[in-house]
């Protein structure tokens, strides 16, 4: 921020500008109500059952500060000092905007599609707020969210597996909801998976962080060996790849004898859950072909031979009907490929930069204890995004948590060369 220059004070994790025209107490009061709506972002789901009202409470305690903050830093001329790499994402987001104009058939019109860019647009702001002025309180809401997740999902297979008795063989029941009421209710078992492993990358860099002591260790590993059998659970492949991989970049990252240590445990009860069900993965390895989404790309493909460069615009419906009759699939399988139906390679490309400037970012910054936890989340999503997730051009959501968030906090992570150099010294 340029009205940083008059002096910084401490307050509980968060810095106050002295002499700024922003009063320390709106500071502090905007801080914390970021906090809280990015807390109501990760584990909402869990404990608000209306949808609604949840975003509501997201617009209210996220977006609106954050808007507010833009507004006033527009009155006072002061310059938000925000390194290139979000120009890429802005792009993305405009352009996704503009071309849900020359959209067929659409239920949204384009003025709600720019509202949701916004509302993406402000979200990376508020977090950029939070980093950059409240970084305790961004890890705090952070460890919150994931906690309460984790809390969920144990509910959830205590309540599905142990009173109701649900069978545990092999897709004879496939979790996605606690089962009272709308609490916890992700309604499909791959969104239901998706979310789930994407926290669990969360949980899993905070339990081999070298920050993290034995006890807080333990707890967590707990935590995460709950979430690995949700995920389990839900027989959502692409989050059981994306678990494994981002797990495997979290080590490497971390480079800790705890993570190594555990990164090996895991391997050995991969390695049981192998030869348990052996029979199981050669039927989706040979017969589904894993992804089983083969049909639905060879449609995509047949209708997408004029429309490569802008694509259909954002909105326009997306429908292939299966040879039995009773399925359709509302999107293409693949995030890649829907957003090309959606905005055209033009949008692939701006997605493309943007990622390739996040990761360059992590690259440097590798020491950086938040780019340890936000990069492997954002590896599993890009994964997870090769064979689901329908959209990322959305209203506050789940797809927020597994995609925007890790882009957003490495977006916010503050480049410091000397540290830089000096971790590349000692590596050498």
């Amino acid at each position: 921020m340029s009205f940083l220059n008059k002096g910084i004070i401490m307050v509980n994790g968060v810095r106050l500008v002295a002499g700024s025209s922003v009063s320390a107490k709106w500071q502090v009061v905007m801080l914390w109500a970021l906090a809280i709506g990015l807390f109501i972002q990760i584990s909402g789901m869990v404990w608000m059952v209306s949808g609604s009202a949840r975003n509501t409470q997201i617009y209210l305690w996220l977006l609106l500060p954050a808007l507010i903050f833009s507004v006033c830093a527009a009155l006072n001329r002061s310059r938000v000092r925000l390194e290139i790499q979000y120009l890429p994402w802005v792009a993305f987001l405009v352009w996704g905007a503009l071309s849900s104009i020359w959209a067929s058939n659409s239920e949204t019109s384009p003025l709600s599609f720019a509202k949701r860019g916004l509302f993406i647009a402000l979200f990376l702001l508020a977090v950029f707020l939070l980093m950059d002025r409240g970084e305790a309180l961004l890890r705090r809401a952070l460890l919150a969210g994931i906690l309460l997740v984790s809390l969920g999902a144990l509910a959830t297979l205590v309540y599905q597996f142990g009173w109701l008795d649900r069978p545990l063989s092999y897709r004879a029941f496939r979790v996605d909801r606690l089962g009272i009421g709308e609490f916890a209710n992700y309604r499909y078992p791959v969104a239901a998976g998706i979310f789930h492993g994407a926290i669990a990358i969360w949980v899993f860099g905070v339990t081999i962080g070298q920050r993290t002591s034995l006890r807080k260790a333990l707890f967590w590993f707990l935590a995460f060996v709950v979430l690995v059998l949700y995920v389990l659970l839900t027989y959502a492949r692409g989050a059981w790849i994306g678990l494994g991989v981002g797990c495997f970049v979290a080590v490497l990252l971390q480079n800790s004898r705890r993570g190594w240590w555990v990164l090996g445990l895991c391997s050995i009860v991969v390695v049981f859950a192998t030869v348990v069900w052996w029979e199981h993965l050669l039927n989706e390895l040979f017969k589904r072909q894993l992804s089983g989404r083969g049909p639905i790309w060879d449609y995509y493909f047949a209708v997408m031979r004029e429309h490569w460069t802008f694509g259909y615009g954002l909105g326009t419906p997306f429908n292939y009907d299966w040879p039995d009759g009773k399925t359709s699939s509302p999107h293409a399988h693949s995030l890649y490929l829907q957003q090309i139906y959606d905005s055209g390679l033009v949008s692939i490309v701006m997605l493309g930069t943007g990622l390739f400037g996040v990761c360059y970012k992590a690259w440097c910054c590798r020491s950086n204890p938040w780019v340890r936890l936000a990069f492997p989340a954002l590896v599993y999503a890009l994964i997870v995004m090769l064979t689901d997730v329908e959209r990322i051009f959305t209203r506050p959501g789940s797809y927020w948590t597994v995609f925007w968030l890790p882009v957003a906090i490495l977006l916010a992570v503050k480049t410091r060369p000397k540290e830089f150099a000096l971790d590349s010294s000692s590596r050498g």
